[in-house]
């Protein structure tokens, strides 16, 4: 080999060590995780089997004790202003949502369009509420930040999960997409999508990031007949009132509350099971919300194949919570309306919380109401849509391999939902900005709870403040001060009271004001809409 002339060597040189510094560096840098997001839809706190259930959830079990559960994450009580601060890091009220749903407002960033522009390759499947601050309704600006996508962009939950609501709901990749006609679940669909994506997405050189926004278990009680069959029995033994004891029971078994937590009592709206008409049909209602849950836990299940299959389970953040506590909506004028079919094909719905209207099938609409989301919210008082702890508290499961230092422990940090988007910003190496496309960004008000992952502690929140529909919130350590809509505030020391039974509000006017003040200051930090 002839050597180089003196010129070309002396400047080979400088660069090929450079090269090789560049190697080395690079070669040192930790691959940039996959991330999987998973929400459940209307889930209470204590639904999963590694939460105090007795739902059969062994694929979430399974990441609980290869992870780690959180016992005091909580969520914002309701779908769009849960969906809004997951995907922003940011309170409703500072991005435009101030009901149940809407559009975000131009002073905030999704988590997909800052993960795209970080270089990961996108997915999302199920409700799509949310994904961008542009109109999250138009499936050509989801796909804009969303390389593959499959669900819904309006915002009436699933409707029916078996059947195609309305024209132009459901969208593929930005093109419309209809439910096959027959054979068709919906839990089941978005588990065939994840697991798609999860195999293109895991033969690429790039990290991806998967949203798996379930509908489950969401009403109606839709479910297929052998995960129904499962529950049956059971619930008719058990009851709405054994079932709230026994789930008390094993939360405080299990570290997940202290040994000071009191069950609440039952809802007042609610007779005890001794005297409860129509058994039969009252555990029907149970098992097939159960068998909901018991699917959704299938899709994980499948999911988690697809990451060891691929080989991508060895560095990947799996997260998994839910938007808000279960559902208490019973049959009401909203979902009972004349000529409502919730097929698209106008086969007759029968809707109704009504004996003679079988839980389960396609052509039938009912809601667990208040008996079974008491269950399912146990040990707290209240459900979704209130500021309680049975609408904000919600199952957190954080799994990653080697990352995760204690696996099968249990935080209990104070964590809000914007957390979630600083934790995946942090972990994916992605700046949050002051500015995105040509709008200027709030400040994240989420923190990163990777110190968590690793056995320290959060940068915590000084204060954690909550709105939904009239409900109010104010949680500053282990004081929570909370109203029901139009109600007067409630004062609680969450440390020796976790489930909100005695009021100190009377005794503690001086806290109480303080409190109330952070709150009122909270409210003003809300954006113009």
């Amino acid at each position: 080999m002839q050597s180089l002339p003196r010129k070309l060597f002396s400047l080979a040189v400088p660069t090929l060590v450079f090269s090789a510094l560049l190697l080395a560096s690079n070669a040192a840098q930790p691959a940039r995780p996959n991330i999987v997001l998973i929400l459940a839809d209307d889930m209470g706190f204590s639904d999963l089997g590694c939460y105090g259930g007795a739902i059969q959830t062994p694929h979430l079990d399974r990441l609980a004790k290869g992870g780690m559960r959180f016992s005091q994450f909580y969520n914002c009580a309701l779908c769009g202003p849960s969906r809004a601060s997951l995907m922003t890091g940011l309170h409703p009220h500072q991005v435009g949502i101030s009901g149940w749903t809407g559009l975000l407002n131009n002073r905030c960033v999704t988590l997909f369009e800052l993960l795209k522009r970080a270089g990961y390759s996108t997915g999302a499947v199920g409700r799509l509420d949310m994904v961008t601050a542009e109109n999250w309704h138009d499936p050509a600006q989801i796909a804009r930040h969303v390389d593959r996508f499959l669900g819904s962009t309006g915002h009436t939950g699933p409707g029916n999960y078996f059947k195609n609501v309305r024209n132009s709901d459901f969208f593929r990749d930005g093109q419309p997409f209809s439910l096959p006609a027959e054979g068709s679940y919906k839990t089941d669909l978005i588990a065939d999508f994840a697991t798609q994506f999860i195999t293109e997405a895991a033969a690429k050189e790039r990290p991806f990031f998967l949203y798996m926004a379930q509908y489950a278990p969401h009403w109606p009680l839709h479910a297929k007949p052998a995960d129904i069959a499962k529950y049956r029995d059971l619930y008719r033994k058990l009851g709405w009132d054994d079932a709230r004891t026994q789930r008390h029971q094993r939360l405080v078994a299990s570290g997940l509350l202290p040994a000071n937590c009191q069950l609440s009592p039952r809802d007042a709206r609610v007779p005890a099971w001794a005297d409860a008409k129509n058994k039969d049909w009252e555990a029907e209602r149970m098992a097939a919300y159960a068998a909901q849950v018991d699917s959704l836990d299938q899709s994980v299940g499948r999911v988690m194949e697809a990451l060891r299959r691929t080989g991508a389970d060895k560095n990947t953040l799996v997260l998994f919570l839910s938007d808000n506590g279960a559902s208490d909506q019973p049959m009401n004028s909203q979902l009972d309306k004349p000529g409502q079919t919730w097929r698209l094909d106008g086969t007759p719905t029968r809707t109704g919380n009504k004996p003679d209207i079988q839980p389960g099938p396609a052509d039938n609409f009912v809601t667990a109401g208040p008996p079974w989301a008491n269950v399912a919210n146990t040990p707290f008082r209240q459900h979704k849509n209130g500021n309680h702890e049975g609408g904000i508290a919600s199952p957190l499961i954080a799994w990653w391999p080697g990352v995760i230092t204690q696996a099968g422990s249990i935080s209990s940090e104070l964590s809000h939902l914007t957390d979630i988007t600083a934790t995946c910003l942090q972990v994916a190496g992605a700046a949050y900005p002051a500015q995105f496309a040509g709008r200027q960004v709030q400040p994240l008000a989420g923190r990163s709870l990777l110190p968590v992952f690793k056995g320290g502690p959060l940068e915590g929140h000084n204060s954690l403040c909550w709105a939904t529909s009239g409900a109010r919130a104010v949680r500053v350590g282990s004081w929570k001060l909370v109203s029901l809509k139009s109600g007067p505030w409630e004062l609680y020391d969450l440390a020796t009271d976790r489930t909100e039974l005695t009021d100190l509000a009377a005794r503690q006017p001086e806290r109480l004001r303080a409190m109330a003040k952070i709150f009122e200051d909270w409210l003003r930090t809300g954006a113009p809409k």
